[in-house]
């Protein structure tokens, strides 16, 4: 770890530094390793706000875009608590060192909090940010804090003595005198500052359906982040760098995307520059390409870096009514929207939005008309699940839902002759596409889809002009689809055979162990993951699976790196 000292001094020194930000991007401790590996522009890993006990975040949306590069987010301080938080990144410490500091953020709505946490943290935290500045958090947290002297100098003056580890308060921009604040954080014991956290809150309203977008129940209200808050930051880092002098170490974000940004936040007073929201905007594999145009950009007054920013609306609405709706059974719909296509490629998905209910990601069967295949959740209330589906399945034929999309990316490309798709459950929804694809390049295509009552099938009709469907009822075995496909594999020339599959975990982990044992490569047997979709764009992370967001890079991933990464975090849960 490095010392209060060497932080500052490598902050002060004059080379160009980029920093992640609380809460986007770097959220899990497979993103940190993979950034600190890949990304060797960035010279600061920040993570997400860890508080003494978990705290589940706000239902989904979580996220809305006022227009391209401009957000409005609430994800309330979603994190696994202090416990856990401490677990997770030790075990990243003592794997391999880190080439970046390790920045740990922290919240709380006690100084005695703020004492736990830095206690619990300090062993393996390079520096710690204090976030005295989240504008959609609960009571006592967040800007609760940072936009009162009074309570910032008392939680500073709480906090500073039981560490010697650098502190860096994260402020908010929702104060007429960011400086006054700044100089009170410093003067209590502050080793350096971090501005500007998101300004608002606001509530944010659809321009399709007029309704507001994010289900935070703070009155639907979010922070606004990206490109919209560029202007605000510079004029806040530069109030700052004002009230403090020269030798506090500022690191500045807000909004940067471009060299013409970062050069900005530099004049302002900022020694380091944080990139949050324009992550969302680049390509997953194209993250140090993007860096390192940056850098350049800053250094030689070029705008190189723009090249890697998408220039759509990553999370538009679009209303669609209701046509049809076939109920297979009474938790199982497949239901045909009237509304502009969503073109979409293989293995790709959707989200569906119902105003004040909430959204969730659902596979696309068809372009035109849009359909969906949808299971209604078993209602859990204790564990915050199934709301969602049951407010579905009660809307009826005429009405009005909104869909953003598509998400996701087009299976992996190879040049076997033969290829096996096996289903499950809901899983039916990507095969029409996937058969079609398959199919329309020549390859030899056997489908197997399993259930336990043929009432529960449908798309034949989207399948059958390309490839046979097989209906395989379990008839008292579960899991008997996998003799069909085992029967299949036995016939042709696995090595020259890809598998696809899709359904539960159990099914699908068989599914590819039968498939390596009868000779198919490892690397071309697929399955397609159901991660823990939130945003949807690549900002909150939730969706990481092995280092890799599954909403920019899934949903199909090959065996050897689901053994590695999901399938035995699936056996230990």
């Amino acid at each position: 770890m490095k010392t209060a000292n060497e932080i500052r001094e490598f902050l002060l020194d004059s080379r160009l530094k980029f920093a992640t930000v609380s809460g986007v991007w770097t959220t899990k401790p497979n993103l940190i390793r993979k950034v600190d590996k890949n990304v060797r522009e960035i010279d600061i890993i920040t993570t997400k706000s860890y508080q003494v006990r978990p705290n589940s975040g706000n239902r989904e949306p979580i996220v809305a875009e006022v227009s391209v590069g401009s957000y409005v987010n609430a994800v309330g301080l979603r994190n696994p608590g202090m416990k856990k938080g401490y677990e997770e990144l030790k075990a990243l410490r003592d794997e391999k060192p880190l080439r970046t500091i390790l920045n740990i953020s922290i919240s709380g709505n006690s100084p005695e909090d703020f004492i736990k946490l830095v206690n619990k943290f300090e062993d393996i935290a390079d520096m710690i940010e204090l976030n005295f500045s989240c504008p959609h958090a609960k009571p006592g947290y967040g800007a609760s804090i940072g936009v009162s002297p009074e309570l910032v100098k008392e939680y500073m003056e709480a906090i500073r003595p039981v560490t010697n580890v650098a502190l860096f308060p994260k402020l908010t921009p929702n104060v007429e005198n960011i400086g006054e604040i700044a100089r009170v954080a410093v003067d209590a014991g502050a080793d350096g500052l971090v501005a500007i956290n998101t300004v608002g809150p606001e509530t944010y309203r659809d321009p399709t359906s007029d309704e507001p977008v994010l289900y935070n129940p703070k009155g639907h209200a979010g922070g606004r982040s990206g490109e919209h808050v560029f202007d605000v930051a510079v004029q806040k880092i530069k109030e700052i760098r004002e009230a403090v002098g020269p030798n506090i170490p500022i690191i500045g974000m807000g909004g940067v995307s471009r060299g013409s940004q970062v050069r900005a936040m530099q004049r302002a007073g900022a020694n380091a520059v944080g990139i949050g929201s324009a992550v969302a905007r680049i390509k997953e594999e194209k993250y140090q390409d993007y860096f390192e145009a940056l850098r350049f950009d800053t250094e030689n007054q070029t705008d190189s870096a723009a090249s890697y920013l998408s220039v759509k609306r990553l999370a538009m609405y679009k209303a669609y009514t209701i046509k049809k709706i076939n109920k297979l059974s009474d938790t199982l719909w497949d239901i045909e929207l009237e509304g502009d296509p969503v073109l979409f490629k293989v293995s790709q998905y959707a989200f569906i939005w119902i105003p004040g209910v909430g959204e969730k990601p659902f596979g696309i069967v068809s372009s035109s008309p849009l359909r969906f295949f949808i299971r209604k959740r078993l209602d859990e209330v204790k564990n915050k699940k199934g709301k969602f589906t049951h407010a579905l399945f009660n809307m009826k034929e005429g009405e009005t839902l909104y869909v953003r999309g598509p998400y996701g990316k087009l299976i992996p490309e190879n040049m076997m002759s033969h290829a096996i798709i096996l289903s499950g459950g809901t899983g039916l929804a990507l095969v029409p596409k996937l058969a079609e694809s398959l199919a329309s390049v020549g390859r030899i295509v056997n489908v197997y889809h399993g259930v336990t009552d043929r009432k529960e099938v449908c798309y034949q009709e989207l399948i059958e002009p390309y490839v046979k469907m097989n209906v395989v009822e379990d008839a008292g075995k579960p899991g008997r689809v996998l003799d069909m496909m085992a029967d299949r594999l036995n016939e042709i020339e696995t090595n020259n055979c890809t598998v696809y599959t899709i359904g539960p975990d159990i099914l699908m982990k068989k599914a590819l162990e039968l498939a390596a044992e009868k000779g198919c490569a490892p690397e071309y047997c697929y399955a397609s993951l159901e991660t823990n979709n939130m945003c949807g764009i690549g900002m909150c992370g939730e969706c990481e699976c092995g280092g890799v967001l599954s909403c920019k890079s899934g949903t199909f991933y090959n065996l050897p790196f689901l053994k590695e990464h999901y399938f035995k975090d699936q056996e230990n849960n």
